[in-house]
């Protein structure tokens, strides 16, 4: 076991206050409790600390009144496939391995058992280097770094204008805000997204009016948002779906045409171009997302591009808790948020949007291995790029099964795939059949045809930027498998 494993072993007398230090020093969101063998009486989690606060414990409590005396452990000789098992039917983030006197041994993480995850930043020296340069400045908030920063994502862009935030569904918020959409106010949007999108609407009361996707991109289609449209429409909230970029050229003489605005969630496909053009063009802002699994990152980040001087404007004080440009810190023009992105990870940032053309190159190139090896298989639709998208900015690679497949079918290939240790996702679960989506706009099933079928059938498969081909040839493998294994007349017995 590795000392930073060994450091979240913690004697039982240690109070709950000193145990939540060691939780965070040690950074796997758990501690164990052992005695001075090493054995284990127990384990505590950071949740069990918050739940065990709640129900009136106090933090001078010693740990071992609150820690769960029963913890999964297994063995050295535990079968690997029954310990990916655990892991997955338990939700479990962390398992002690113990001998047959409970001495802890190590402790697996989830993590472990991934041979091929489903993504992975690309993190060099040169982003390890500009992120210690600027440790060793007092700059770590509020400095040069957030300004060269969004000089070089407006560049990239080709817009005026970029405002750096902590995170795409911040930047959205933002630009709710900054174009005057507010209570009763409709936009038209998708309900195949991750639920941002459409979430970023709620914050300021406006309502998301879903139209349908198009069954090739899994884009909004245009051809049905005119349709839509109402006295109450003020904008439309357009999503570049898995780095795809929408149908702006439509989807821009429709809002040209009825008066209303034009809002690109460009989150997931920085570095797209459409008839030749960055996609991030389009509309009267757009956003940027830069969380771990994004082409680049900043750790958390994100950032609202635009030509809108007073778009940029409002954004910048808004992201800044509403200070403005000459006012003082203690100064609020205006209710604002704390949005702000920190030097440290513009640093980051700086390094990966230098490095983002190769980026791009190398998911290219992932994204062609797969579309080989997936290339006429039976029941499995590869994605589609529409002939208009001059660059695809892949952010995530996802496959739809056949029509013979059910939800429930997709449901047990993904968690074969991962019982091999193949990172696998549902993307996405539409929007409009989230609970509180039902409960507050009485959405039922039906109401999106294209989304849910579409949403039943879908598959992310590993993908990032050093992924190799003989990866690519695992993951194919045990798919088509998990594909034959499920689709077999065997596995649908007693189904209606």
């Amino acid at each position: 076991m590795d000392e930073t494993k060994r450091r979240v072993l913690i004697n039982p007398s240690l109070s709950i206050r000193d145990t939540l230090r060691v939780i965070d020093a040690g950074g796997l969101a758990i501690a164990l409790i052992v005695d001075d063998r090493e054995c284990l009486r127990g384990s505590v989690t950071d949740g069990d600390i918050r739940r065990a606060i709640l129900r009136g414990a106090h933090l001078d409590e010693r740990v071992e009144t609150i820690m769960n005396c029963d913890p999964v452990t297994v063995t050295p000789t535990t079968d690997m496939q029954d310990i990916r098992s655990i892991f997955i039917e338990s939700s479990l983030k962390h398992i002690p391995v113990v001998d047959h006197d409970r001495r802890v041994l190590d402790i697996l993480l989830v993590s472990d058992l991934l041979s091929v995850p489903l993504s992975n930043p690309d993190i060099t020296d040169r982003e390890i280097a500009a992120v210690l340069e600027v440790l060793h400045t007092p700059n770590l908030s509020l400095g040069p770094k957030v300004t060269e920063f969004e000089a070089r994502i407006a560049a990239f862009a080709n817009r005026k204008f970029a405002v750096a935030v902590n995170s795409g569904t911040s930047g959205l918020h933002l630009v709710v805000r900054a174009l005057g959409l507010g209570e009763g106010d409709e936009v038209i949007t998708t309900p195949f997204s991750f639920i941002a999108s459409s979430n970023c609407l709620l914050y300021e009361r406006a309502i998301p009016r879903f139209v349908d996707i198009d069954a090739d991109t899994y884009n909004i289609d245009p051809a049905k948002i005119e349709a839509a449209i109402t006295p109450r429409t003020k904008a439309i909230l357009a999503v570049d779906v898995f780095g795809q970029p929408a149908k702006y050229d439509v989807i821009a003489a429709i809002a040209d045409k009825h008066g209303l605005k034009l809002i690109s969630d460009c989150c997931e496909s920085i570095g797209a171009e459409y008839l030749g053009r960055k996609s991030s063009i389009y509309g009267e802002a757009g956003v940027f997302a830069f969380y771990p699994n994004k082409q680049i990152t900043t750790g958390e980040g994100g950032a609202v591009i635009t030509d809108d001087p007073d778009v940029a404007r409002l954004c910048r004080s808004m992201r800044n808790q509403g200070r403005g440009e000459g006012g003082g810190w203690l100064a609020h023009e205006r209710l604002g948020y704390n949005y702000r992105l920190s030097d440290i990870s513009c640093a980051l940032g700086i390094v990966q949007i230098q490095r983002l053309d190769d980026i791009l190159t190398r998911r290219q190139r992932v994204a062609d291995v797969y579309m080989e090896l997936l290339h006429g298989v039976e029941e499995i639709h590869a994605p589609f790029v529409h002939p208009n998208v001059t660059r695809m900015s892949w952010f995530v690679y996802v496959v739809r099964l056949g029509d013979k497949f059910t939800r429930e079918d997709r449901d047990e290939i993904i968690q074969d795939l991962r019982r091999h240790g193949i990172g696998a996702n549902n993307y996405f679960p539409p929007i409009h059949l989230q609970p509180f989506y039902r409960q507050q706009f009485g959405y039922d099933e039906g109401a999106f045809p294209i989304t849910e079928s579409v949403a039943n059938r879908t598959i992310a498969l590993p993908f990032h930027n050093n992924l190799t081909s003989e990866d690519c040839s695992i993951v194919v493998s045990r798919l088509k498998e998990a594909m034959t294994r499920v689709g077999s007349p065997s596995v649908h017995k007693g189904r209606y």
